[in-house]
């Protein structure tokens, strides 16, 4: 008869010891012998026939580490499974070798899920903001509207000014080596993007037509890579200069916004998201404060391998992102172990938050149901405006579908946390 012991290693470690008695052993070799006799041709013997001490002296090793091998995963198997272990990382062996006569004995060690016992969720103190709109800042909403629908037009009897749009192509070199020739390029003067404020000074007052030689000493710390420590002369010629001209707000602007009735709708629905982008930021400060709350109470050893799962999906995602925004990320040079160090304590905070709300839920009784994960998807369908069957097909996947459950099943934790929260209200910053 197989026995089996668990011991804590650590608050994140087990250690399985395992112990087979000699006759069980030696009765699974017996049987690994005859299936090998069984199954393996033997030259000189028709399948089935050959001497089972010829069998024994050709297949010795083969045998017995099959049998270890099979002692092993069965052990383990039913020993995680009667002890309910969450296992994370594979196995550790210890011991594990067959000798004739003897009882097979090993111990498996692995890390697994911390059994929590979360502590002082209840009562955590909580800032969240008072949310109130005001007249100035709708209208400073309106203004940044009227900003984003500003056109351009050229100037006449006049050079160059702030907000301005001059329009160039150019030529630079540092050092006497040519870095760009006959290039295109653009800027609003005022802002110092892209070539620097020193540059932008050099262009004021410029008519089209006009050609221009500045030369810019760059820091070290330049945003335009190739310009970066270096004094750059640039050959400049002025292919246009444009004025910036800001709409009206009236009901001709109001068009531009689809089916809204007329400018006071438009302030109302402003102001309406105005509001919800305040709620939100106080949604987010509130379950930060939880978080920060939760860690400061609950101390406890976090798996390292969550930790590293954790870790290389912000790799991933950082990698997703810059992909996203154009970057070629086969010619970008990546130190993925400086990655991995500058990303470990976020991670580390994330994963004990993550093992924290899981530990509530179930402290607390806390579910997703099946229609809840339904209505998740069929809002995820409507917001990216997709058939839900499409939704339902990606999560099709038993893995992902977990994955959706526990990010539901962390809003539910974090909304019964707020709810039960010590909160004090102040009023948003304009």
């Amino acid at each position: 008869m197989m026995k089996t012991s668990v011991e804590a290693v650590s608050g994140v470690e087990k250690r399985i010891r395992v112990e087979f008695p000699a006759d069980e052993v030696a009765k699974r070799i017996e049987e690994g012998y005859s299936e090998v006799r069984r199954m393996v041709p033997i030259r000189g013997f028709r399948k089935g026939k050959a001497p089972l001490s010829m069998v024994k002296r050709l297949f010795k090793d083969h045998v017995e580490s099959d049998v270890a091998e099979h002692l092993v995963k069965e052990s383990i198997a039913e020993a995680i499974k009667e002890n309910k272990l969450r296992v994370l990382s594979l196995p550790k062996i210890d011991g594990g070798r067959i000798a004739e006569g003897e009882t097979f004995a090993f111990s498996a060690t692995f890390e697994v899920v911390p059994d929590l016992a979360p502590a002082g969720y209840k009562g955590l103190p909580v800032t969240k903001e008072k949310v109130e709109v005001t007249e100035e800042q709708v209208e400073a909403a309106l203004s940044n509207l009227r900003e984003s629908f500003a056109r351009f037009h050229t100037v006449e009897g006049r050079g160059a000014g702030e907000t301005d749009l001059v329009e160039i192509s150019f030529s630079s070199s540092s050092g006497g080596e040519e870095i760009e020739s006959g290039q295109p390029g653009s800027m609003i003067l005022g802002g110092g993007v892209p070539f620097g404020k020193e540059f932008e000074a050099a262009l004021h007052g410029v008519k089209a037509g006009e050609e221009r030689a500045v030369d810019v000493e760059y820091p070290a710390t330049a945003p335009v890579q190739k310009y970066a420590g270096k004094k750059v002369s640039f050959k400049v010629k002025v292919n246009a200069v444009r004025e910036k001209r800001l709409p009206e707000v009236d009901d001709e602007f109001v068009k531009n916004f689809g089916d809204i009735g007329g400018l006071p709708e438009l302030r109302s629905k402003v102001a309406e998201r105005l509001k919800a982008e305040a709620e939100e930021r106080s949604r987010r400060r509130a379950e930060e404060d939880i978080r920060k709350g939760l860690l400061e109470k609950n101390a406890f050893e976090v798996p390292r391998t969550l930790v590293e799962r954790q870790i290389y999906g912000m790799i991933e995602d950082t990698a997703n992102r810059l992909a996203t925004q154009g970057v070629d990320l086969k010619k970008v040079s990546v130190d993925f172990e400086k990655m991995k160090e500058r990303f470990a304590p976020n991670a580390e905070q994330a994963v004990r938050v993550s093992l924290l709300l899981s530990a509530i839920a179930q402290q607390e009784n806390l579910d997703v149901s099946f229609s809840e994960i339904e209505a998740e998807m069929k809002d995820m369908a409507a917001a990216a405006r997709m058939p839900y069957e499409k939704v339902r097909e990606l999560y099709g996947d038993e893995e992902r579908l977990d994955g959706l459950r526990n990010r539901i099943l962390d809003r539910k934790v974090m909304e019964y946390l707020l709810a039960n929260a010590h909160v004090r209200e102040e009023v948003s910053p304009e």
